[in-house]
């Protein structure tokens, strides 16, 4: 299944389950995948199952300024054997007094998967998702 696919799916999945009017995003190159009127959404789907999750560094940051940009609220939703929801704006201020775990991982996960550097991430748990 493609990554648009998989999007799409959980996209269904949110509005049923949440009575929301959530929309894919339609830019090639949008920072986030989906929206509605009040919120911002990221997918992140993982094929294996991991307890902690992870979001990169610029990755909070960029979503959190775009939705204050918007006036949205940001949300990251991890999807692997199961839906992971973290509402960004909630957890802001813990986050950011929290460590970063610097891992070596791909540049890309879409285009040369050899090439490695260090990306800097904060750790998502199931204390601090959303319900």
């Amino acid at each position: 299944m493609t990554e648009t696919e998989k999007t799409i799916l959980t996209i269904d999945w949110l509005n049923k389950k949440y009575n929301l009017l959530i929309k894919k995003t339609s830019g090639q190159f949008d920072l986030w995948d989906a929206q509605d009127d009040e919120r911002i959404i990221e997918f992140k789907f993982r094929n294996k199952y991991y307890k902690e999750k992870y979001i990169q560094v610029d990755k909070f940051y960029s979503l959190l300024m775009a939705a204050e940009y918007y006036n949205k609220k940001a949300y990251y939703i991890v999807v692997d054997n199961e839906v992971r929801i973290f509402n960004l704006n909630k957890l802001k201020d813990k986050l950011i007094k929290s460590i970063i775990t610097i891992k070596n991982s791909p540049y890309s996960t879409e285009f040369n998967k050899t090439k490695k550097i260090n990306k800097y991430f904060y750790i998502l748990n199931e204390s601090n998702q959303s319900n």
